[in-house]
């Protein structure tokens, strides 16, 4: 589904770099169609043009876990989860360790295998990618410290002790262990980078599974906290997909003005998105339920009224990418439902106008601001 190929695309900003190979200009022919088809990749974002190089490599180089690795990487960003399962697979047969040289391939395909297997598949997959970065983070000699220090391996043993965490309390939460596992994932995580906003949050998930709401939140804001005040660009600003998680939870733990702020930097990066608009309209629904229940004067239907044009954006963007969702689909259309018993599409564009009209915009301020967004 479309979903799940956005998912597995998003990681590459964790999981790229599966390896470095030489410039040398004096390179054998075939290991030139190797660093053509890398560079392709990893430098031009072309895996159209990358491919083909990768399968003529792999002609004469059948076992090479490093064309593999980047064959995989090839077919993820193409969507073909299925061709980058069987190639990384073919990769960690070859190279169980991730050390085949000349320079050692790392973990990066164990991580992707976790991310395309479930439950006790990819919790294996996942252990072996974290003792392979433990060695290479504990053995300077293992690997060239720069190409070591380029692939961010710090950050990859976090995402793969919280991605074993988010396991155990997903897929295999009945697992009789699996509390003191996730304590020890998270633990371990925190210990490697304790201002992790990825680890943050997936301590919050945790403490919010315990009903522990007043940790989670806690977490919650000591994650966004780390990242506030950078530009999109920043390094230690977490991927998108992080971020709208971030906005997930804080939504289910009730902080729903942190959670707008959190939208509006995402909308402003990235506005095609149904999630997105579903979220800030629930979120703004939400937040407007409990000014409604506290009765304090008209704020209530502010808020309701700005829920409505988020969650119609929802549907105009899910109809027109064809989203696959149909969850999201149909809980935008049951608050849209809820939302004109109360406040009717023409009492909405009316107080819209008047407030127009106390700026001094005349009958256009609503469409002024719709203009805006």
């Amino acid at each position: 589904s479309k979903s799940k190929l956005k998912s597995s695309k998003r990681e590459k900003s964790v999981l790229n770099s599966t390896g470095a190979f030489s410039t040398n200009p004096h390179a054998k022919p075939d290991e030139r169609l190797l660093i053509e088809a890398t560079a392709l990749l990893h430098e031009s974002s072309s895996p159209n043009a990358a491919l083909p190089l990768l399968k003529r490599y792999l002609l004469t180089n059948p076992n090479s876990p490093q064309a593999l690795d980047i064959l995989g990487e090839a077919h993820i960003e193409l969507g073909d989860t299925e061709a980058a399962f069987a190639a990384f697979s073919q990769s960690a047969s070859l190279d169980p360790e991730g050390q085949a040289p000349p320079v050692g391939t790392g973990p990066e395909k164990f991580l992707w295998l976790a991310q395309l297997s479930s439950a006790e598949a990819a919790v294996a997959y996942y252990e072996q990618g974290v003792e392979i970065i433990k060695h290479w983070l504990s053995t300077p000699t293992a690997s060239d410290p720069a190409i070591t220090a380029e692939r961010g391996l710090p950050k990859k043993l976090v995402s793969a002790l919280c991605g074993l965490a988010e396991i155990y309390m997903s897929d295999l939460c009945m697992s009789p262990d699996a509390e003191s596992r996730c304590e020890r994932y998270v633990t371990e995580a925190l210990l490697a980078l304790p201002d992790s906003a990825v680890a943050l949050q997936t301590l919050a998930s945790m403490r919010i599974s315990q009903q522990r709401v007043e940790d989670a939140v806690a977490a919650l804001k000591r994650a966004f906290d780390g990242w506030r005040g950078l530009p999109p660009v920043h390094g230690d600003v977490p991927p998108y997909a992080d971020r709208v998680n971030l906005s997930k939870l804080l939504i289910e733990t009730g902080e729903y003005e942190i959670a707008l702020e959190v939208l509006e930097r995402l909308k402003d990066e990235n506005d095609q998105l149904p999630d997105l608009w579903y979220l800030g309209g629930w979120c703004l629904f939400l937040l407007g339920e409990g000014e409604k229940e506290r009765e304090g004067g008209g704020e209530w239907e502010e808020s309701w009224g700005a829920a409505r044009e988020w969650l119609e954006n929802c549907l105009l963007l899910y109809n027109t990418l064809e989203w696959e969702d149909e969850g999201i689909r149909d809980h935008t259309k049951e608050i849209l439902s809820n939302i004109g018993k109360e406040i009717p599409e023409e009492m909405n564009e009316d107080e819209g106008a008047e407030d127009g009209e106390e700026d001094g915009e005349g009958e256009g301020g609503w469409e002024s601001d719709d203009n805006d967004d």
